[in-house]
């Protein structure tokens, strides 16, 4: 391919092309695109790329490229745009690359580079779009300068160590649409602070602001609430910041995302969140959020994950929740909701991936219609006051992974409808009031890794077979009436082998066949001796009576006595055996 001496465009992107970047590319003098994108390129960039000084698009990302970034890339004086994402490339980006004030895109996301942004990046690259440096080692402080690109659109940071205040003027030129700086160091302690949100307020295409993960604390100032309306995802989870959800939050209808968890926020959800008609994740939780949930909130019918666990949310879950047709993670755990859970809500068909109410006050049975969960992995119902029987419809769950229902006062028998979970690999019934036996059908679930059935009332055998053969994954303690199963239970013996059942269903079989024939024989000596009366009728008016008993017998009726006192001492026999067998 070197021999292609006017080759313009090189675009092998998007291949499975692997091996290193031939030396004879080199001789492309004339090139001005090359994209191998998304292939299984693999060594070190090559330093004569900087000698193809016609490059202006030079893209090698999503590649298996490793070492350094060379100097000598930055000859290249017309290049626009640089892309080495996704690769393997580490060591400190060479400053001399900052010079290039032809660069338009700068994008080193996802490696291992690490270094520190010049100050002066502004001045030096005035041309810069796009600036991509999420997922590496990167330190020191965002520059001040970079509000003096004019045509500054696109800023990510988020992944790294960059550290100290957010600058102030950061959104001045109002061209930025997206501002990435999530998973640093950032401190905000002052409000003052915080008056990077109204510079971003003069960028009217803004539509991403992610500042989650950082040492931002203070109170979250309203100017959060003048952003774009074309505001898509807002991020501020994984900080210490206090105040509110501010009033107004509804205007953001474009919104997909919205994360406040992981602070300190207080007050009350405000109703008007539920205009956020295309919100797809609500993330809320580990706040400190009072009052009960707005029924709105089941107006957001794109919603597919709401979290709001952990906080100090009350009253009952809002019926309206059944409306939430696209829900497939719903987590209300370490909340003080109580009153029964909703049908509504227990019968979401679409939910997929968990259900989490746990830690609440809630109570009353579980609703049959939980069998309506066929695509669920996760149910977990845990130290609620739930009472009433599991439903038998949960065997219908067939997705089930997790299944957690301790901590509450159900009661009654383990349904042997559960032999159906057969994807289980936790289950948890563990303190409450359920009797009867331990279902052997546990024995077989192959992926059960953790089973906790202690503090109940459960009684007989316990199996000996599948997870009940290894002590550290089973717990049955403070169960009074369980006998037998491997001896690290130390329960006493069963009054039968309880691992003898095979020989049990023989001994039956055997009494049964013995019976039957027993029985028959009974029958053949009765109609015997009815037929030997009768012949006997006609004897002479006048004859003495002798007793029967001693009467002259043919030797046939004589065998057929003996038969009808084996018979008798038989069925005796059957009768203690039976006994035996039920015991």
């Amino acid at each position: 391919m070197g021999n292609l001496s006017k080759l313009v465009v090189l675009n092998i992107r998007n291949n499975n092309i692997s091996g290193t970047i031939p030396p004879s590319f080199a001789d492309l003098a004339t090139v001005t695109v090359f994209n191998i994108r998304r292939n299984s390129v693999h060594g070190q960039i090559p330093p004569w790329l900087g000698n193809l000084t016609a490059l202006k698009d030079l893209n090698m990302g999503g590649n298996m490229m490793s070492g350094d970034v060379p100097p000598a890339l930055s000859k290249l004086i017309k290049l626009q745009f640089l892309s080495l994402a996704l690769n393997n490339l580490q060591g400190l980006i060479p400053p001399i690359l900052f010079n290039m004030s032809s660069l338009e895109l700068l994008n080193f996301g996802s490696n291992q580079l690490s270094g520190s942004l010049p100050q002066d990046i502004g001045s030096i690259l005035p041309n810069l779009k796009r600036l991509n440096l999420f997922y590496n080692k990167m330190e020191g402080q965002i520059p001040a300068s970079l509000s003096n690109t004019s045509s500054l659109e696109f800023i990510n940071l988020h992944g790294n160590k960059f550290w100290g205040r957010i600058p102030s003027n950061i959104g001045q030129n109002g061209c930025l649409t997206a501002f990435e700086v999530g998973n640093n160091e950032l401190q905000a302690t002052e409000s003052r602070d915080w008056d990077f949100l109204s510079s971003l307020a003069n960028c009217s295409n803004l539509f991403v602001v992610d500042l989650q993960l950082n040492n931002l604390s203070g109170i979250l100032p309203n100017s959060i609430g003048n952003l774009s309306q074309k505001l898509e995802t807002l991020q501020v989870g994984g900080n210490q910041i206090s105040g509110h959800i501010p009033t107004g939050i509804g205007r953001y209808y474009k919104l997909t995302k919205l994360e406040f968890a992981d602070n300190l926020f207080t007050g009350t959800i405000p109703s008007d969140i539920g205009k956020l008609s295309n919100l797809r994740k609500l993330f809320l939780f580990r706040n400190r959020y009072h009052g009960e949930i707005p029924l709105s909130l089941g107006n957001m019918s794109q919603l597919n994950k709401l979290i709001l666990s952990d906080n100090n949310l009350e009253g009952s879950i809002p019926a309206t929740f059944g409306n939430l047709t696209e829900l497939i993670s719903l987590d209300l755990s370490f909340n003080l909701l109580s009153g029964k859970i909703p049908e509504e809500v227990i019968s979401i068909s679409s939910l997929a991936v968990f259900l989490n109410l746990s830690n609440n006050l809630l109570d009353g049975p579980i609703s049959p219609h939980v069998g309506q969960l066929a695509n669920l992995a996760i149910i977990d119902f845990s130290c609620n006051k739930l009472s009433g029987a599991i439903p038998n419809t949960l065997g219908t769950c067939a997705e089930l992974q997790f299944l957690h229902l301790q901590g509450n006062i159900l009661h009654g028998k383990i349904p042997k409808e559960l032999m159906a979970l057969r994807g289980l690999e936790e289950l948890d019934l563990s303190n409450n009031n359920l009797s009867g036996p331990v279902p052997e059908f546990l024995e077989s679930f192959q992926l059960l890794k953790n089973l906790n059935l202690s503090f109940n009332h459960l009684s007989g055998p316990v199996p000996y077979k599948g997870i009940f053969s290894n002590p550290s994954a089973v717990s049955l303690t403070s169960n009074g009436m369980l006998c037998g199963g491997p001896v690290f239970f130390h329960f006493p013996a069963c009054p039968y082998p309880a691992h003898d059942k095979l020989a049990r269903h023989k001994l039956l079989h055997i009494l049964v066949f013995t019976v039957v024939g027993a029985f028959i024989l009974l029958c053949v000596s009765i109609a015997t001796r009815c037929y030997i009366k009768k012949s006997r009728g006609g004897a002479r008016q006048g004859q003495t009576n002798i007793p029967e008993l001693f009467q002259r017998m043919s030797y046939a009726e004589l065998l057929l006595w003996k038969i009808w006192l084996a018979v008798e001492a038989s069925a005796v026999y059957i009768k203690g055996l039976l006994v035996l067998v039920q015991i």
